[in-house]
C-alpha cells in the first residue's frame, strides 16, 4: 500500500506481460452488462476486476488472468471484464450496482451470478489488494473454488432483529464509503501528479493514511455482521452493536 508499491505500478492488449490492461471506457456500465449477458448465455460467472495501470497489484492480477494455467480456468468458467478506476475517480457506479457502496482496494474482484445479479464473493472482493504477492497456484485455487462450488451470496437475514442490525451496519458502511470517496477526491489528483513526475508535498503520508482507513473497513463490516448474526441466533433481543470509531483523516480536520 505504501508509496513504494505505487512506484512499481505505472492502452494495452491481452498479451501485455506487464498487465497494463486497464483501458478507459466510454461506458463501463455497458461493458459490465454485456459481460453479464454473455456469462448468462454461456452458463458462466461474470468476473469484474476494477483496477488501474498505475497499480502493480492490479497489473499483476490482470497479467495472471491471461496466463496459463489460470487463463484456461477463467476462459472456461468466467466472462471477464476489466474496469479502469482512473486515478480513483471512476468505478464507484460499477460496484454500486451490486450493492457495494465503494471499492476499497485496487484491484477489487467481483464475482457475480449473472442469473440473479448476486455478488457471490462479497466477503473476499477486496483481498486482492496484495495481488502482486499471491502465487499462481493460490490464484488458481481461489477462482476454481468459486467456479466449481455452488456459489451463493450471504443469506438474507431470517429475523426482524437481524434485518434491523444489518440495516444499521449498511448505514454505517455507507457513511465510511462517503469518507473514502472524499479521500479519493483528495488523493487521486495527488496520485496523478505523482505519476506525471510532479510529486505533491505530503503525498506519501496522505496515500498511506487513506489506505489504512479504507482497507480497515471491509474486515470491520464483516465482524459486525458476524456478531449480529451470532447474537440474533442466540435469541438476544434489543441488540446494541459497538461500531468502530475511525480517527479523522488529515483533510477532514477543520
Amino acid at each position: 500500500i505504501s508509496l513504494g508499491l505505487i512506484a512499481g505500478c505505472a492502452g494495452a492488449t491481452e498479451s501485455d506481460p506487464d498487465g497494463r490492461l486497464f483501458e478507459p471506457s466510454a461506458d463501463p456500465l455497458a461493458d459490465v452488462q454485456q459481460a453479464l449477458d454473455r456469462a448468462d448465455e454461456g452458463d458462466r460467472l461474470a468476473l469484474v476486476v476494477l483496477g488501474a495501470n498505475w497499480c502493480h497489484d492490479s497489473r499483476a492480477l490482470a497479467s495472471r488472468l491471461y496466463s496459463p494455467p489460470l487463463a484456461e480456468l477463467i476462459q472456461q468458467h468466467y466472462e471477464l471484464v476489466l474496469v479502469d478506476v482512473g486515478f480513483l475517480d471512476k468505478g464507484r457506479d460499477v460496484v454500486q450496482q451490486f450493492g457495494v457502496p465503494q471499492f476499497y482496494a485496487t484491484p477489487t474482484v467481483l464475482i457475480i451470478d449473472p442469473s440473479t445479479g448476486a455478488l457471490v464473493d462479497n466477503e473476499e472482493r477486496h483481498i486482492w489488494a496484495n495481488a502482486y504477492s499471491v502465487e499462481m497456484s493460490d490464484s488458481v485455487r481461489y477462482f476454481e473454488k468459486w467456479a466449481t462450488n455452488d456459489s451463493a451470496a450471504d443469506p438474507a437475514p431470517d429475523s426482524t432483529e437481524l434485518q434491523q442490525l444489518y440495516a444499521e451496519i449498511d448505514r454505517f458502511e455507507q457513511q465510511q464509503a462517503e469518507r473514502v470517496s472524499a479521500g479519493y477526491a483528495v488523493v487521486g489528483p495527488m496520485l496523478k501528479a505523482y505519476k506525471d513526475g510532479n510529486e505533491p508535498e505530503n503525498f506519501d503520508a496522505s496515500w498511506n493514511e487513506l489506505a489504512a482507513f479504507r482497507m480497515a473497513i471491509p474486515g470491520d463490516i464483516r465482524e459486525l455482521r458476524d456478531e449480529a448474526q451470532r447474537r440474533a441466533s442466540e435469541g438476544e433481543e434489543n441488540i446494541q452493536l459497538e461500531f468502530p470509531e475511525y480517527p479523522l483523516l488529515s483533510w477532514e480536520q477543520g
